[in-house]
């Protein structure tokens, strides 16, 4: 009876495992609650190996819809022509125009390719996907070869590309969400290609510029979708999203390649056949009102969220302040004070330190904890000016950043350890041994400052020699304004003396005058 029992529990868990799990549940993360049918989050560093196991479906060959023009932005990149001119033919603005993204040009119209990249990037535009290859290769079937060697090159082996755009119903184009996390990781790397697809508005003009379009975002992890008047649609916007790509045909589905960078990290989420599995949404489709199939356009959104904040979450470290200084990042650093006493007994060298919160929480991204580990003691950046005694106690004598790659973790200012007295110029001759008088000293205790910035504290000497100067300045002016006045008391003296004396000397000759007249009349 024990022997049956155990070869039935052993039946049963064979046949368990012979049971398909289309949705595994990895490192807390329940793939099943991803809506769409294909789906991989990677680490853009390791674009083929799935972040914690995130993945479902990702090596199964699908539609990509528009997502592959990630592959045609960046070989019209990497061809260096973006400011060509190309002409805008008859095929490209007669593409089936009817459920059908475009950047809204028309034939004959001339437009640079680096426009036309936005026009194909921002609201998915076929025609200009056209217009790209048709004046990069002189053909789209010439530029799709291209599309199928750089696969081959950057190992997308279950990739197929008939197409320039992603429309197709025939099948005959696929790929997987592995292959295109793996196309994306290669494409994050040139600048160009991130200044498009983290572009969320953009205007331009033909080349004439008589035609201006102006272009939003498909993404709306970067913009939020417009309310049309009725109802406001939901709001994806995610802080971190810097791209890339939407897609959506009847063969594809809903789909979105995306990416996020966080702390020196960049994650990229491939989702695929969104709305695949939904009967409703498919019976209803071309029928739904914007409000009620808004939902569906905003699940792949949603789902990169999740796929985004889980795994941010998982790479992210807690560590206290204290944390990093039991590592040995350094709080208390070395100082040269110029102009010190001749009796400090340190040679005006000080300790200034840095005041930190020990209990203060941070949370650093892998990377950033790589680097913390590799060297703590880089982390400590100091601005010291040239300090001159006095020093007291207390005094700011400069600062210190805790930078982790371009990110400053924490600052603080940094304190003097204790007091230096300023030394002075002597003038008066000194002894030395054995009796011999030594020249005046004529410069001051100290030397240069061995930490570079700009002076924190003005020199003792500076002030004194200011005062000094000033005080004279001011005597100067009190002497020339006395020396003013008295001279013009004096001056003013001297004219009155000699008025008195002439009015003396007339009065004199007027009574002599007299003297005479009457003299006469007495003859």
């Amino acid at each position: 009876m024990k022997r049956k029992a155990v070869s039935l529990l052993l039946c049963l868990a064979f046949l368990v495992c012979l049971v398909p799990v289309s949705a595994a549940r990895a490192e807390g993360f329940d793939m099943g609650t991803i809506r769409e049918r294909y789906a991989i989050l990677v680490n853009a560093n390791d674009p083929t190996t799935a972040l914690y196991g995130l993945q479902k479906n990702a090596d199964e060959r699908c539609s990509t819809g528009s997502t592959i023009k990630i592959l045609t932005c960046m070989l019209a990149i990497e061809s260096g022509r973006l400011d060509e001119v190309a002409t805008v033919s008859e095929k490209a603005v007669n593409f089936n125009k009817k459920y059908n993204s475009l950047m809204g040009l028309e034939q004959g119209q001339t437009w640079t390719i680096r426009d036309l990249l936005y026009g194909l990037m921002l609201p998915s535009g076929n025609d200009a996907a056209i217009v790209i290859a048709e004046h990069l290769s002189g053909s789209t079937s010439a530029f799709a070869k291209l599309m199928n060697e750089k696969a081959a090159e950057l190992g997308m082996l279950n990739s197929h590309f008939t197409t320039v755009h992603g429309k197709d119903d025939s099948g005959k184009n696929y790929s997987t969400a592995r292959d295109m996390a793996v196309l994306t990781a290669w494409a994050l790397q040139n600048d160009t290609f991130r200044q498009i697809v983290g572009t969320t508005t953009y205007t331009c003009s033909d080349t004439t510029g008589t035609v201006t379009i102006s272009l939003q975002n498909t993404n709306r992890l970067l913009i939020d979708a417009q309310s049309d008047g009725t109802y406001e649609p939901i709001s994806c916007l995610f802080p971190d999203a810097i791209g890339v790509k939407t897609g959506d045909t009847n063969l594809a589905g809903k789909c979105f390649v995306a990416a996020a960078s966080r702390g020196g990290v960049t994650l990229i989420a491939v989702l695929l056949g969104g709305t695949l599995d939904d009967e409703d949404y498919l019976a209803r489709s071309l029928d739904m009102r914007p409000k009620d199939k808004d939902p569906y356009n905003a699940q792949r959104f949603e789902d990169a969220i999740s796929l985004f904040t889980y795994g941010f979450k998982q790479m992210t470290q807690f560590i206290t302040v204290q944390d990093l200084i039991d590592k040995g990042m350094p709080v208390t650093f070395p100082a040269q004070v110029q102009n010190y006493a001749a009796t400090d007994p340190n040679g005006g060298n000080i300790t200034v330190s840095a005041r930190l919160n020990p209990s203060q929480e941070l949370q650093l991204m892998e990377p950033s904890m790589a680097l913390i580990n590799q060297d703590v003691t880089a982390l400590a950046q100091t601005k010291i000016g040239t300090l001159v005694a006095p020093i007291n106690t207390g005094d700011v004598v400069g600062t210190v950043d805790y930078v982790v790659g371009d990110s400053v973790l924490f600052s603080s200012n940094l304190y003097a350890d204790r007091d230096v007295k300023e030394g002075v110029l002597s003038v008066e001759p000194t002894v030395e041994a054995g009796g011999t008088e030594a020249s005046p000293a004529t410069s001051l205790i100290g030397g240069a400052s061995t930490l570079s910035g700009e002076p924190v504290k003005q020199s003792s000497l500076g002030r004194v020699l200011g005062t000094v100067a000033l005080v004279v300045l001011i005597v100067a002016l009190v002497a020339v304004i006395v020396f003013y006045v008295v001279v013009r008391v004096r001056r003013e003296k001297r004219r009155k003396a000699r008025a008195a004396a002439r009015r003396k000397k007339r009065l004199q000759q007027e009574r002599i005058a007299r003297q005479r007249a009457m003299e006469q009349d007495r003859l």
